[in-house]
Parts: structure tokens; sequence; C-alpha cells
């Protein structure tokens, strides 16, 4: 069995690889893993799940808590957290804290860690 995520951040750079995998279920696959059958796997609905959440979280900063908090998960190279302005440091910790409830209230994570 994999093992999931355990942070914010596991579950929204999870989430995005996911969705990004499964966007063409029957493209080529190069690799030595079987192909299954999509419908039988319930990583798509997680993952939707997750985004739909972070949306959530996000959604009283008029977007741009978002876009920051996926920046920064997301972006090979993170901006630094010093280059961040207060404002955009509180819209981050504010945005990720609502989403670590709405994890945790789901299930997805551990709230005792």
């Amino acid at each position: 069995m994999s093992r999931l995520p355990g942070s914010p951040r596991a579950w929204t750079r999870w989430a995005a690889a996911t969705l990004e995998a499964q966007a063409a279920p029957f493209s080529p696959r190069f690799g030595d893993r079987p192909r299954t059958d999509p419908r039988l796997r319930d990583s798509k609905e997680t993952a939707l799940s997750v985004k739909i959440m972070l949306e959530r979280c996000a959604n009283g900063s008029r977007g741009r808590g978002p876009r920051l908090l996926v920046a920064y998960y997301l972006a090979d190279t993170p901006p630094p957290w010093e280059s961040l302005n207060e404002k955009e440091r509180r819209l981050i910790r504010t945005t990720e804290k609502a989403f670590r409830a709405e994890l945790e209230a789901a299930g997805f994570l551990d709230p005792r860690r």
C-alpha cells in the first residue's frame, strides 16, 4: 500500500500530480506498471476533493490566497518566505490553517500531528 501524504502541502502536491496524470487516462504510458481499469480507482475523486477543499478554504481571500498558496506549494522553486510581504505571509498562513482544519475534519490528516 502506498504511503499517504502527511501535510497540507504534500496533499496539494499529490492532488495536482494525480489530476495531471489522470487527465488523459487512455494515453500511452511508458513504464513497468500494468494498466488498470480507471473505474476501479478512487484517487481522482480524492484528488478532486482535496482541490475543492483548498478552493473552499481560500474563497474568502478574493482569489489571492489560493494563487499564493498554490505558487508556494507547487512551484519547483517556491519564492523565499522572506521575499513575501507581511500581507502575503498572513494570507498563506490563514489559508493553510483553514486547509489543514478541512483536511483533518475530512479524515485526510491526523489531528494529533
